[in-house]
């Protein structure tokens, strides 16, 4: 028999929060299974960026195929990004949760907490269409021991490192965008523009006090960096990060700039992401990580570093089953036609056809005139990498092309792939260690990636209070975990 976790005091949490329906169960008992033919109700949460004040009405919709075709009801439950993580740990406490992204925990804390239901019997029973979509290296990314617990959605597997910068100052400069292909060739473009603008910030943090989320180093899913793949994640040595030739270089040059005025001096205290200080004239450019979506209206792009795929990514977002769930078979096979079935992922994304947006000629679809994707009432189409398959559906024309999801999956196909994808990192076992070693890189880390320490003097000092921390048995134990990854992959 499945272990329930929690399921009184979940159910009451959760209903506090307002995040279960009176009407969530259909057979007015949390605890017993329908034992009629009537659809069985799924509760299918997802994460919400947007306004979704219309998801009734998609549910609606969604139900007339689900009952029809699969003998399911389900129901919508959006949970707001910022508050993800402590609503959704509170859902999974009960049984009314059944499917779910898994986001912003690692899979393996998950899998840790026996909040997940083992998908490898369900997986195997699954109609080809459904097996045809992911890889084996994209299926042993959700896996944990051995065991399939979630299946990857659809979104930007790997990224490519580029430099944003203003159209506006771009054409007013006469800048060839063509020409900036490594870090070294931004310098000249850099001072130009600081000369031209000194009262604009020639760079900016890709987001807050983040200048850059990643580059060329692998953190093996901890996103603390303490033990990385550096190469793009080409060789199965972990090192610390201050010590690899790849952060040294980036570094040394974002020090520079950052000597010389051209960065945002108070980068470490900054709120403000950097895509809305370039659109609104406060600064020129910024790093950012990107798939092949069409720039943001107002900026041109130059690729630094070539697409690659870390050793997380297809774990970073996935979709599992709860452990709780009162009907895991039903859950699966709503999950399943999430995968499969077009209709019903073009409703649950791009919402209701002339209502939530119209149909374009070239295969596209559109907002209804003077509705952009912040006045929406079903915001989907533009958070299409919070689902699981987009790639059945037509994409908004805000991203750029009606081929948008042929050429997302051409392009994750084309990304150099770490060589530890998949692997995830369980420091339980040195949790005073790692979580020392936390500290030290809390204090060094971003100050170094923004240029306002020097790395001539400040690595040596980190690398110290690293050593002191434990860093050699934390680096020490990911490799041993990666050496048995790599010899069982």
């Amino acid at each position: 028999m499945k272990k329930r976790r929690g399921y009184t005091a979940g159910i009451i949490c959760a209903c506090i929060l307002g995040l279960i329906p009176v009407s969530c169960s259909k057979n007015g008992s949390a605890s017993a299974k329908s034992s009629s033919k009537a659809p069985v109700q799924i509760n299918l949460v997802l994460l919400k960026v947007y306004d979704f004040s219309d998801a009734q009405k998609v549910q609606d919709e969604m139900n007339k195929i689900l009952e029809k075709r699969y003998n399911i009801d389900v129901k919508l439950t959006y949970v707001d990004f910022g508050s993800w993580q402590q609503q959704t740990n509170l859902l999974l406490l009960g049984t009314d949760c059944d499917i779910l992204p898994l986001f912003g925990t690692p899979l393996s804390t998950y899998v840790a907490n026996g909040q997940l239901l083992e998908l490898d019997d369900y997986y195997a029973k699954s109609d080809g269409t459904f097996k045809s979509i992911w890889s084996p290296v994209e299926l042993q990314g959700t896996k944990v021991n051995g065991k399939l617990y979630s299946i990857t959605n659809l979104r930007n597997f790997a990224n490519k490192y580029s430099l944003h910068m203003s159209q506006k100052i771009v054409g007013e400069l006469n800048i060839d965008i063509s020409s900036v292909k490594t870090l070294e060739d931004i310098t000249p473009v850099l001072a130009k523009v600081h000369k031209a603008h000194p009262e604009m910030y020639a760079m900016v943090p890709q987001t807050g006090d983040t200048f850059v989320n990643g580059w060329m180093w692998d953190g093996l899913g901890d996103e603390s960096w303490i033990g990385v793949l550096p190469e793009k994640g080409q060789t199965a040595k972990v090192q610390n990060v201050f010590d690899t030739a790849d952060f040294k270089q980036f570094t040394g040059m974002t020090h520079k700039w950052y000597e010389a005025g051209y960065i945002m001096s108070d980068a470490l205290s900054n709120r403000e992401s950097g895509e809305s200080l370039v659109v609104n004239g406060k600064a020129f450019s910024f790093f950012n990580n990107d798939s092949n979506a069409a720039p943001v209206p107002g900026t041109v792009t130059s690729e630094i570093i070539a697409p690659w795929t870390v050793s997380n990514s297809y774990s970073a977002l996935s979709y599992g089953i709860s452990v709780n769930s009162l009907h895991p078979d039903e859950s699966w096979t709503l999950l399943q036609a999430l995968y499969t079935d077009a209709d019903l992922a073009t409703l649950l994304i791009d919402g209701v056809e002339g209502v939530h947006y119209v149909k374009n000629g070239n295969g596209s679809i559109s907002y209804p005139a003077g509705v952009t994707a912040t006045t929406s009432t079903y915001g989907g189409a533009a958070q299409y990498w919070a689902y699981p398959y987009a790639a059945l559906t037509p994409p908004i024309d805000t991203l750029g092309s009606p081929d948008f999801f042929k050429e997302l999956v051409a392009f994750n196909k084309s990304a150099i792939v770490s060589k530890a994808a998949g692997f995830l990192f369980d420091s339980t076992s040195i949790t005073d260690q790692y979580t020392a070693c936390v500290n030290v890189m809390n204090k060094y880390y971003k100050a170094l990636l923004c240029g306002s320490i020097d790395p001539a003097k400040f690595i040596p000092q980190a690398d110290a209070e690293l050593k002191s921390a434990g860093v050699d048995a934390v680096i020490a134990l990911k490799q041993q975990e990666l050496d048995k990854f790599l010899k069982n992959k």
